[in-house]
């Protein structure tokens, strides 16, 4: 059985590496209301496949944000922010 999470970004989520101890480093991905945290396996062979992994998700990562950059330019919504204004009204 697998564990499937859903993150829906909002504005202020992103991802970095961080260093919590010498020596050890994590990919964090998240805010403030959700987090997730990819460490490397205590085992042979765990930083490879670490690194394997990190890889195919930056090069998916890429892909979908080229995807929601042009559906967000190809669709036109008559509004989309939570206080019912045009997102490009600049009143």
């Amino acid at each position: 059985m697998g564990i499937h999470v859903v993150i829906q970004p909002a504005a202020g989520y992103g991802a970095e590496v961080v260093s919590p101890s010498p020596g050890i480093r994590q990919l964090i991905a998240g805010g403030e209301d959700a987090t997730f945290v990819i460490q490397v396996p205590a085992r042979i062979g765990g930083l490879t496949d670490a690194a394997r992994f990190a890889r195919s998700l930056a090069v998916a990562a890429i892909e979908f944000g080229d995807w929601c950059e042009t559906q967000n330019r190809s669709r036109s919504f008559p509004f989309d922010s939570a206080d019912g204004h045009r997102s490009n009204d600049t009143e």
